[in-house]
Parts: C-alpha cells; structure tokens; sequence
C-alpha cells in the first residue's frame, strides 16, 4: 500500500508540476491524511458532517455541504480528493458530476474507493448498516465503532462507482485517466486461518460463479486520477497509457 501511495503521490506531483499554487478540495474530511502535498497548497475541505470538518485542522477554508448538491464554483480547484468517500453517497453519479464542473482546465480529480465488484464490495452493499457496526466492534475489536460519528459510516456502494462506471463517466466528460491502481488491504481473516480458509472458498465461487465480473479480493479498492484538458501546457504523464489499461481490465 505505501509504495501504491508513493507511486500515486508522483503522478500528482508530475502532473501538477506546472501550477505554481495549488488549490485543493478536499471532497470528504478525512482524506488528505493519506497523500503528503507541497505546503504552499491552498487546502479548503467540504463535508456533510461539522464534526469532522472540526476535526480537520489542516484546512484554510471549511464548507459545510452535501457533495451531491453543494454548487461549487465552476473551474476552481486544481486538484480534487475523495478518499473512501463515494462508497457513502446515496447518489454517487451527483458528485462525481459535481467534481467535474468544479476542478480547473489542465486540474485532477483523484478518486479512492473499495471496489463494489469484489465479494467484499457485494457483502458490503448488500448488508445493512447495522451488522458492518457489530463486525467493526465484535470482530475487528473497535469498541466505539459507529459512535461519535465515526466508522463505519453507512455505504451505499453503488454501481456508479465500479471501475467500468468511472471508465464511461471519465469519457461522458472528457477526462482522461492519468492514473489508475487497485490494491489489496488487510483483513480479519488473515488473521484467521479457518476464516481465511472460508472467504478464499467464497471468494473463488463468487468468481466462478459470476463468470469473473466479481473480481479477485486483490483488487479490493482502487486509486484514480482524472484529468481536465486545458492549460498549462505539460508534457504527457509517463502513465498515459493507464486508461486503455482500465478499458481492457473492466470489459
């Protein structure tokens, strides 16, 4: 995970490099403690939740909003982050739509999300708020788990988020995908060895099953970065080639 995060860091960095001030919304308030930035960045944080844009002490400017119907202004930010954010929106597509009006010519949207096309992506959605509450408390140990607004926040995760969903709206708008990764993170069940032993099995059905359209739990969540054509003039990223990459890992 943290050489993903590294590889990440410099696909922003390159493709960012000529914009002397960079401003940054960061889309959901929890995000920006994954990604290192320059300090000259100008950072100002939207959420639906006044508790957690309190508990972001990093932000220069604080919106209270929905990221679904909040109008922010057009071609603004130079960067946008959502980090394990859109997996909660009940309208997913809004946002996303949102994102695209609101960054710069020439800015990035960099998108993270568990993958909704992985056994535990469908578990997940197709479970209720309550028992993923009882599995953070019981399971993973995490006592205030659901409390004090804090994880396990409810998820939707819709369709509109899975990878070949971001492919078709990152073409709808004109954005080209400068950067895509997905990536595995631990689990109880590696610590578990029977319960490790019974997600594999599952996992494997659920593959077979689908005809391989529930994919393997190595690609649990992703990492994205869309870009906004226009100035300033930069040379192609050396990942120019992630979204045919995307195209024929999602058909």
């Amino acid at each position: 995970m943290d050489s993903d995060l590294g590889e990440l860091e410099r696909v922003i960095e390159r493709t960012l490099e000529h914009h002397d001030h960079i401003s940054i919304l960061e889309a959901g308030c929890g995000s920006m403690s994954r990604i290192r930035f320059r300090q000259t960045a100008r950072l100002i944080g939207i959420d639906i939740s006044q508790k957690q844009l309190d508990r972001n002490t990093e932000l220069l400017e604080k919106i209270l909003g929905d990221l679904e119907t909040y109008p922010l202004s057009p071609n603004t930010y130079d960067m946008i982050i959502c980090w394990d954010v859109l997996e909660h929106l009940s309208q997913p597509g809004k946002a996303l739509k949102n994102f695209s009006r609101a960054v710069a010519e020439g800015g990035i949207i960099v998108l993270a999300s568990p993958n909704v096309m992985t056994l535990r992506g469908f578990v997940t959605k197709f479970t209720p708020h309550w028992f993923h509450v009882w599995f953070y408390r019981y399971i993973y140990g995490m006592k205030d788990a659901g409390k004090n607004d804090s994880w396990p926040f409810k998820s939707y995760h819709r369709f509109a988020i899975a990878p070949g969903s971001l492919l078709s709206f990152a073409k709808r708008e004109g954005l080209s995908v400068e950067f895509w990764k997905t990536y595995d993170f631990d689990e109880v069940q590696k610590f578990n060895p029977l319960l490790a032993a019974a997600w594999g099995f599952a996992n494997a059905a659920a593959g077979f099953l689908s005809f391989g359209r529930i994919q393997n739990d190595s690609h649990k969540a992703f990492m994205m970065v869309l870009r906004k054509p226009g100035s300033p003039e930069r040379p192609a990223p050396q990942g120019a080639h992630a979204g045919r990459e995307l195209s024929d890992r999602v058909k």
